[in-house]
């Protein structure tokens, strides 16, 4: 007695036993899958160090009691903040000494050229002596001097009362204060904290000449086709995708390896300067290559295959050639074709001139 079947895909009834198997048995259950398109990427693994592209070592300039710290350890901190006040009473009052030398100056100075004036009118009228022209000449130079040695002392001055305010000279996150307010600071207590630059940040690590030359050649290449992601130390994937920067003017001849330095905006502040990571540096081969599941691929003694569903659901063999893993897939570099159906599970159930049935 013949079976009736309905085939969705030309939408007609067909007399038969199409999905039967040979000798009456029902058609086996399998999984399908399609060959999907993915990018074939070489990718090499080395182990980082991040660092801070800037460093800031924050010291004293002048003397005085410390009256404010104005962050807390560990803050980030903006360019321009304001970190640390000394008292400015003994910088007010230098300041304020060097505007009245400067006045008294500008006055000395005037008198001595009314009186070179007077002196070269006289001399020239054979009243003065040449002497006495001299004298007043001279007198006036002296007393330019004066001035200039006078504004030199100001700029000194004020520029000491501006160092009694030490403001942050870039973003960054601030590390721990050496000192505490009521401290009375000098220039040779030392350092007082450090700035580190953590948005952006640099990744470095080295990559051996042999594979510099074998994925990229150039170090255009490297800076224009290289995809840089990182793994943190629990193996957690950063989320942001690095670039090159620029890389070290020599190779270590000792390893004969390139450092190449690369950057990652860091935007929540995940990478800590002198915390190591692993670099996965990525190079597109080829785009739109044929991938699929792992799960789909058979070994014999000769080759890798799959089997390759026709539009009845007919099963064949299909010897590929498999390239390198790009996430839940595997490159295929010959035998197949984006768009082709394969078996991804329960392919032990087929035989190639055998028909399945697909499971819903």
């Amino acid at each position: 007695m013949k079976k009736i079947m309905f085939t969705a895909a030309c939408g007609m009834l067909i007399a038969g036993a199409v999905n039967a198997a040979p000798g009456g048995m029902p058609a086996p259950v399998v999984k399908a899958g399609k060959v999907v398109a993915q990018d074939n990427v070489e990718v090499r693994r080395y182990s980082g160090l991040v660092s801070a592209p800037a460093v800031v070592q924050l010291v004293p300039r002048v003397s005085g009691e410390l009256l404010k710290v104005g962050f807390k350890n560990g803050d980030y901190v903006r360019k321009g903040q304001m970190l640390y006040t000394f008292d400015r009473i003994r910088y007010d009052a230098a300041v304020k000494s060097a505007e009245a030398k400067i006045a008294e100056c500008k006055a000395r100075l005037e008198y001595a050229q009314n009186s070179y004036n007077r002196a070269h009118s006289l001399y020239g009228q054979n009243a003065a002596s040449k002497d006495s022209l001299e004298n007043t000449l001279s007198s006036l130079e002296a007393y330019k001097s004066s001035l200039l040695a006078a504004e030199a002392a100001l700029i000194t001055a004020k520029d000491d009362l501006d160092n009694t305010v030490i403001t942050a000279p870039m973003d960054g996150v601030i590390g721990v204060t050496n000192y505490t307010e009521g401290n009375y600071i000098t220039p040779t207590s030392g350092l007082l904290a450090t700035i580190n630059q953590v948005t952006p940040i640099r990744v470095q690590f080295a990559m051996s000449n042999r594979d510099f030359l074998q994925m990229f050649g150039t170090l255009d290449a490297l800076k224009k086709e290289a995809r840089l992601s990182l793994k943190l130390a629990d193996d957690s994937k950063f989320e942001e995708i690095g670039t090159v920067a620029f890389v070290d003017n020599a190779a270590n001849r000792r390893t004969d390896t390139i450092q190449i330095y690369a950057e990652f905006p860091n935007k929540q502040y995940k990478l800590i300067p002198g915390s190591t990571v692993s670099v996965m540096l990525e190079r597109k081969i080829a785009a739109n290559c044929p991938a699929i599941t792992p799960s789909a691929v058979m070994h014999d003694s000769k080759n890798a295959y799959v089997y390759v569903l026709d539009k009845a659901n007919k099963v064949s063999r299909r010897d590929v050639k498999l390239g390198s893993e790009r996430g839940k897939f595997v490159i295929v570099d010959k035998g197949l074709k984006v768009g082709e159906t394969i078996i991804v599970d329960g392919t032990h159930k087929a035989r190639p001139g055998s028909t399945v049935e697909l499971a819903k």
